[in-house]
């Protein structure tokens, strides 16, 4: 049996502080997976084993960093605690940031002014005193170095670290002990301008950084948002407000115009209109009345409703729903293996090529220039390839897409869905249910017109074809029933107010020795041409209807898989139904690809040969005999409304009962993608254009050495660029 754990991680910058800790964690016996997420600062833990939670805080503890809390995944989370954890990096860097800034601009000045007027003699000693609080405020890089170097790994902070503290160890030789510098192989004004600007610059990103990151998480929050904190109960006739999570099932609750639906219920009185959009993506408003399930969250808007709980706490819609977001955005998609692969070997490697840089231009470069040139050239490529924008790449955009789905109405399960979802070719689409209402009709009917008896035996019958037989009446029928006997698969009588009624398919007709009119076998032709069932009545052993039954299309069926052609989707339906009534609904829909008459398994093995042609299939269904081949698929979706095998089993689960939605995760899944290869794309750029640079490639050519305050610079915007690129997908459709 399995268990899972969370952990929130504090000290945590870049990919390689991520690699270090998921190492960590995965060397502790009963660990079955790790998924460590940089953007949330937060470690998803899969046990296989008896695990505690000590054993996990001493192993992240083993790689440097702090596990603040360890619990159990619960979707009852506090919206304001969370908040204040989002935010508490960001204040952090902020008050280190109004330490340093004004220190920093102050220095610069002195520094320039020094250059321009030769340098006066107390300048670097004014300089080191003014960097000395910097230093203070830029703590936690040299903190962090400090642990990662006891245990024996490097991370963004060992880089920052090596390079503004060469450059302050310098400067401090060069001030107080110039003799033991070469001579004529020291700054003029010291190294402290680089150091305090590069601290600077550094904090700033990072401040930007974690304020964006705050913004990832804004749809999460928004959905834990929606439950209200005191709802009004009704108990033993008398009416009190008591806090949501006092409320149990059964309670009688009572929710008046305009307020939110604070727990899942069932409507025992009143009527009223609901706007479920944040939930499930759903623009129009929902009608409820007596009977009708309403959904904790969504906004009650016109009428006052008292509803019966049904579900509360962790067992809600809503719960769930956070549940799924918070796996998904906790999970790793599969393009992020080939950063985690890179920021295993990367920051070492990055010292190999900064101190292969220094020892280059202290050999080769022009005596006079070859110190200060070979540190600095050094230090900007310490600082330039600093692993932020790598390690925030991928999670950054899985967050803020998988938060977009929500409001969408789409679930994913895994980053890997969303992934596959992308690069799929084929899409399989389940009849009933999914393509079709999964509810047969009365579509036509022949012979007499109406018979409110025929209906009241009709309403003694849980067979779908009576069901909608009895779905032909609203009125209130007083019909004295009795003697009912059902033959499960074939019909149905009794006597009805002293007549026998039958309502039945053919081979029960026959079986009770009826025989069916001419032009009522004619009508039943007709229908079997359609692909429709034939029930047919009698009364007092004359079969006087023939009623045509079928499960009818969606009314946005047609519309969503016309879409899905234009999205470049081979379309094909999948059913167990015989060839007519598939072939009926494949061509209503726009189908020409059709797979009928197959069992469960038979759809999986369907799939599998798509599979084995090549494609990457996605499949939509929504009933226990969808399971395999939603199961089978590279990516399966379970429409809303569908049971709970299909939603277990599936990858991506709707929250309405509509292709649409399986449209808006694609389209989800395809911007994500899309992202996360433009943030790839953007993290590698600045390190493979910018480690040549900060190493000197523009000096033969145009004489002009790289900056390590413009690298500081550079690193920061790439990481703040990253971010950024990923919250573009709170906005685009």
């Amino acid at each position: 049996m399995t268990d899972t754990r969370t952990i929130d991680i504090y000290g945590m910058h870049c990919a390689a502080c991520v690699n270090s800790v998921e190492n960590a964690l995965k060397r502790v016996q009963g660990v079955a997976t790790v998924n460590v997420n940089l953007v949330t600062n937060r470690a998803s833990v899969v046990l296989n084993g008896s695990v505690s939670d000590n054993d996990l805080a001493h192993a992240i503890q083993s790689a440097g960093y702090v596990a603040e809390s360890v619990y159990s995944p619960n979707a009852d989370g506090d919206a304001s605690a969370m908040a204040i954890r989002l935010d508490a990096s960001s204040s952090q860097y902020r008050s280190a940031l109004l330490i340093a800034a004004p220190f920093a601009v102050v220095i610069m000045i002195i520094a320039m002014w020094a250059m321009m007027s030769n340098q006066q003699p107390w300048v670097n000693e004014v300089l080191f005193v003014l960097t000395l609080p910097v230093l203070w405020a830029g703590r936690t890089f040299y903190q962090g170095a400090v642990r990662a170097a006891l245990h024996k790994t490097a991370t963004m902070d060992t880089l920052i670290s090596i390079g503004t503290g060469a450059a302050f160890l310098a400067s401090v030789t060069a001030t107080f002990a110039p003799s033991l510098l070469f001579s004529g192989m020291h700054h003029s004004g010291a190294y402290f301008d680089s150091t305090a600007t590069i601290i600077t610059l550094v904090l700033l990103g990072k401040w930007l950084e974690a304020r964006a990151k705050r913004g990832t998480a804004e749809a999460l929050q928004s959905l834990m948002e929606l439950h209200p904190k005191h709802v009004r109960v009704r108990r033993n006739e008398v009416e009190s407000d008591v806090a949501t999570s006092n409320v149990v099932v059964g309670d009688i609750v009572i929710i008046r115009p305009n307020e939110q639906v604070p727990v899942d219920g069932i409507v025992v009185s009143g009527s009223s209109s609901t706007d479920e959009s944040l939930l499930t993506g759903e623009s129009l408003p929902r009608i409820r009345t007596i009977g009708n399930r309403v959904i904790g969250g969504s906004q009650n808007l016109d009428g006052s409703l008292v509803i019966s709980a049904t579900a509360i706490g962790q067992h809600s819609v809503l719960a769930g729903i956070i549940r799924s977001v918070e796996q998904a955005q906790s999970s790793k998609a599969p393009v992020q293996r080939l950063a985690d692969r890179i920021s295993a070997v990367f920051v070492p490697v990055v010292l190999l090529i900064a101190i292969t840089t220094f020892v280059f231009w202290f050999f080769t470069a022009p005596p006079e220039t070859a110190f200060n040139q070979a540190l600095t050239s050094a230090i900007s490529v310490l600082i330039i390839a600093c692993p932020c924008a790598l390690g925030l790449a991928t999670p950054a955009a899985i967050i803020v897409g998988s938060g977009q789905g929500a409001r969408q109405g789409v679930l994913f399960s895994n980053a890997e869905a969303i992934e596959r979802l992308c690069s799929a070719d084929v899409i399989v689409l389940d009849k009933t249910g999914t393509l079709t209402e999964g509810a047969p009709r009365v579509l036509s009917m022949e012979g007499a017109v109406s018979n409110t008896e025929v209906v009241a035996l009709a309403l003694r019958s849980t067979h779908p074809a009576s069901k909608a037989i009895a779905q032909m009446s609203t009125e209130k029928l007083q019909h004295n029933v009795e003697s009912v006997l059902e033959e499960p698969g074939k019909g149905i009588s009794g006597m009805i107010n002293g007549r026998r009624i039958r309502i039945g398919s053919e081979d029960f007709m026959l079986s009770q020795m009826l025989l069916i009119p001419a032009e009522l076998r004619i009508a039943s032709n007709n229908f079997a041409n359609n692909g429709w069932s034939t029930v047919f009545a009698s009364v007092q052993g004359t079969i006087t209807t023939a009623y045509g039954i079928a499960d009818s299309l969606r009314n946005t069926s047609v519309d969503a898989v016309a879409h899905m052609k234009q999205r470049g989707l081979h379309v094909v339906m999948i059913t167990g139904d015989s060839k007519a009534p598939a072939e009926f609904i494949a061509a209503q829909a726009g189908i020409a690809d059709v797979v009928h008459s197959v069992s469960p398994q038979g759809k999986a093995k369907a799939i599998a040969k798509f599979q084995r042609d090549g494609s990457i299939v996605i499949m939509v269904g929504d009933g226990v005999n969808d399971a395999p081949a939603l199961a089978q698929a590279d990516v399966g979706i379970a429409m809303g409304g569908g049971t709970d095998v299909a939603r277990s089993t599936a990858g991506v689960t709707l929250l309405r009962a509509d292709l649409h939605s399986a449209l808006d995760a694609i389209d989800v899944s395809r911007r994500t993608m899309r992202t996360i290869r433009q943030n790839l794309v953007l993290a590698f750029s600045y390190n493979i254009l910018g480690i040549p640079l900060a190493a000197g490639l523009l000096i033969p050519l145009t004489g002009t050495a790289f900056s390590p305050m413009i690298a500081a610079a550079a690193m920061a915007l790439s990481s703040v660029s990253v971010v950024t690129n990923a919250l573009r997908l709170r906005i685009t459709r």
